[in-house]
């Protein structure tokens, strides 16, 4: 069934399906082959009717145009799943999922829309306000309009998060400086500021020559986004300014407290995720007071969050008479650069089970933060996993830290029989 229209108007979108939803009572006209229905719905304003949509956008999606030096897509590793080469800058995606947009493929149709519905917020990936070396940085000329674009949406009451993702050298440091003064100038049009560091794969034939950040370098951010979220903190009574976790990671440095994160503005976007897991964890602990007698259990993870949870690890054995290890898979999948949790392969982790030789009827947690759909990034499923360690019981688990203490210490009957 294709919905057309509701209430009289044409339904473009799922942005306009979600205004349309705001009437309790809805006219929907709508087709089923070649028959042409007529419904009239009574709902709660804004309740979901359990319509879905087989695209957001419904139409064409709105594909990137630019050429950025550190271009994630251009560094995919080959013959993985289809929509993982896709270069999407839709602002309609941005609206619905929080996903950033570059705004260098709007056209006036699009500004006038975003301003006359007030789609908002709206997800902005800046990189740097300095017109030129925003073009050189995303290879686009377009690029440069960026600040007048910004003024123009906060204008018209449309509220902006933005990220920059930094490359040493490029536009950190002085740099950095200069964008984070600008944006933060334009609060609350601009709600957020998020610092996260540039991603580099494996497979980077033919692409920019540019580093990751090392420990020090990665300090030197954090540096300046102290700097300006206490100030800001002081100011506006919000940090307004966040670095990503993975900057906290290569500095060595622990992470801050929740008070610093305000409300979580850019949580998708790896900001405050690993405060979050260590608070949900502990306050989970707290409720088991009880010695859990549990088997051993194993906790699968990537290279970035292995330090993390081995200090969780040890809190967990020590309050809970169980054992817990932390299995740490190298992704291999991108080349072995990359180190979140979320991109590990399925391959990989079959290849660190074998390898680790676990004892018969281990549990062995894998976070469903890889998974999709059941399948790992590349097409292995879970299933696949369980039918090569029969003698283990290989589960799934939420990605929170209360999740995992749930998980660990669960009662063992409850994961006998496979999911």
């Amino acid at each position: 069934m294709t919905v057309l229209r509701v209430n009289g108007r044409e339904i473009r979108d799922i942005i306009d399906w979600k205004y349309a939803l705001v009437n309790p009572v809805m006219r929907i006209d709508a087709l089923d082959g070649e028959q042409q229905l007529l419904s009239r719905v009574r709902h709660d304003s804004g309740e979901d009717i359990g319509i879905s949509f087989v695209s957001p956008t419904l139409d064409k999606l709105k594909i990137c145009k630019n050429n950025c030096l550190f271009c994630f897509v251009k560094q995919m590793p080959p013959h993985q799943r289809e929509s993982l080469y896709i270069k999407d800058d839709d602002f309609r995606l941005s609206l619905v999922y929080g996903s950033f947009v570059t705004l260098t493929n709007l056209i006036e149709e699009d500004f006038l829309r975003i301003e006359q519905e007030k789609i908002s917020p709206i997800y902005v990936s800046v990189h740097t306000t300095n017109p030129r070396l925003r073009a050189t940085i995303m290879r686009n000329p377009a690029a440069a309009k960026i600040m007048d674009q910004l003024h123009r949406l906060i204008a018209a009451g449309v509220s902006v998060h933005a990220q920059l993702v930094l490359v040493p050298g490029v536009n950190d440091g002085d740099e950095l400086l200069r964008s984070l003064t600008t944006l933060t100038s334009l609060y609350p049009g601009v709600e957020s500021v998020a610092l996260v560091p540039v991603g580099l794969t494996g497979f980077r034939e033919n692409q920019a020559d540019i580093c990751g950040f090392s420990k020090e370098t990665a300090r030197e951010v954090l540096n300046i986004t102290t700097r300006f979220s206490t100030r800001l903190k002081r100011k506006h009574g919000v940090s307004v300014v966040y670095a990503a976790d993975e900057f906290y990671i290569l500095a060595e440095a622990g992470f801050p407290r929740g008070s610093y994160y305000d409300d979580y503005p850019q949580l998708e976007n790896g900001i405050g995720i690993s405060r979050l897991f260590i608070d949900g964890f502990r306050k989970e602990l707290t409720l088991h007071r009880k010695p859990a007698l549990a088997g051993p259990v194993i906790w699968v993870t990537g290279e970035s969050s292995a330090f993390l949870l081995r200090r969780l690890q040890h809190e967990l054995n020590m309050h809970a008479r169980t054992w817990v290890d932390v299995l740490v898979v190298k992704n291999a999948l991108f080349g072995g650069k990359v180190t979140v949790t979320g991109l590990l392969g399925g391959a990989e982790i079959i290849s660190a089970i074998g390898n680790a030789r676990i004892s018969p009827r281990t549990r062995v947690l894998i976070p469903d933060i890889t998974l999709r759909d059941n399948l790992f990034l590349d097409n292995i499923s879970v299933d696949q996993i369980r039918d090569q360690f029969a003698d283990l019981h290989i589960d799934v688990c939420p990605t929170t830290g209360a999740d995992l203490v749930r998980k660990t210490l669960a009662e063992r009957n409850e994961h006998q029989c496979p999911m």
